[in-house]
């Protein structure tokens, strides 16, 4: 029984998600409502090279907008290093589109942390922009990288 309790717990921890606490950085046509990431069970989320992470934000649009585009960004201090996201248009993939103002929407996007990543503590800067290069939302959080 205990050694079940055990795997029972290995589970839940393997497949546990947190909401994080949000850093709007810049939202304009949104109001984000919480955000969770996958297989994060506190902040800062420890990712590890050349794993998948899924991230799923919950969003109300106070602006029509016909587009979504992705953008992710690692920071140190100052330096805002772009980190390419696939697919970089956001549309019918992570969100339906247009984005109605009013609606509430679930934003989900799985990246793979890059193997060439360093081994380091960064801010990671997350946005959505619209047809116009203006954030829809946008939300920091701290990640450590790790092997």
């Amino acid at each position: 029984m205990l050694r079940f309790a055990c795997v029972l717990a290995l589970v839940a921890i393997a497949v546990a998600e947190v909401e994080i606490v949000v850093h709007d950085c810049g939202s304009k046509d949104a109001v984000i409502n919480s955000i969770l990431v996958d297989q994060c069970v506190k902040e800062p989320c420890i990712v590890h090279k050349g794993q998948d992470y899924t991230v799923h934000v919950n969003f109300t649009m106070t602006r029509t907008v016909s587009e979504a585009h992705n953008v992710l960004h690692g920071g140190l201090g100052f330096l805002q290093v772009p980190f390419p996201l696939n697919p970089e248009m956001a549309c019918n993939v992570n969100v339906p589109c247009p984005l109605e103002a009013g609606k509430t929407y679930l934003y989900t996007n799985t990246m793979t942390c890059p193997d060439f990543a360093p081994s380091l503590r960064v801010t990671a800067r997350w946005e959505i922009k619209d047809e116009n290069h203006h954030d829809i939302f946008c939300f920091a959080t701290a990640l450590q990288i790790t092997n």
